[in-house]
């Protein structure tokens, strides 16, 4: 079902010199152990791990022998195998996402406090925001970071929102730049935003 989504290797290599040209870190998801010598070739700056792979222990255990940043989901995952992601992670650049695993996500069924619960095992935290964007703009990413979160990851379109698969729940370059400008602001700044 999802091989037609696949981006084969050499678009991957075309995509991390376009990244690394336009300034810009490079990362990409990985779905399978077997992609992982042939992608740790590549100069990323970071891996990103799905949440139903949050608990596939041999790939975290592949992707720690072979790359120096990881961005880990965990909507999918059970606490106790967050705890043992963890501890397989000990010793690697690692960054927990929460998330959920609803698309699109309902801002009622956010669970931001899952931030402070994953903060005991990552050194850093963040937020994959799966919100629908025509209805709850980056509403959902600038309360994570007034959670907390240090990293928000959010899906990017510069197609209208029908024209892709992920579209409904893709910010623009516009939410971008408006979510950037939230990412620089005090904790007192965004109490004061997510308040009103």
């Amino acid at each position: 079902r999802l091989r037609l989504l696949d981006i084969d290797m050499d678009d991957h290599r075309w995509f991390v010199k376009q990244c690394h040209e336009a300034g810009i870190k490079a990362m990409t998801t990985i779905f399978t152990r077997g992609e992982v010598e042939e992608l740790a070739e590549m100069e990323w700056d970071a891996i990103k791990v799905a949440s139903y792979d949050c608990a596939s222990f041999p790939l975290l255990r592949d992707l720690k022998s072979r790359f120096k940043k990881l961005f880990v989901s965990t909507g999918a995952t059970y606490d106790e195998e967050i705890e043992q992601a963890a501890s397989i992670l000990q010793g690697v650049d690692f960054t927990f996402l929460h998330c959920v695993t609803v698309y699109p996500t309902p801002l009622d069924r956010l669970d931001l406090s899952r931030i402070d619960y994953l903060r005991q095992f990552s050194p850093e935290v963040g937020f994959s925001d799966h919100t629908l964007v025509a209805r709850d703009g980056i509403k959902a990413a600038v309360a994570a970071l007034y959670f907390g979160a240090e990293v928000i990851e959010r899906h990017f379109t510069i197609m209208e929102a029908d024209q892709t698969k992920d579209g409904p729940v893709s910010i623009t370059p516009e939410l971008l730049k408006e979510l950037v400008g939230y990412s620089g602001m005090t904790h007192e700044e965004l109490k004061e935003h997510v308040e009103a």
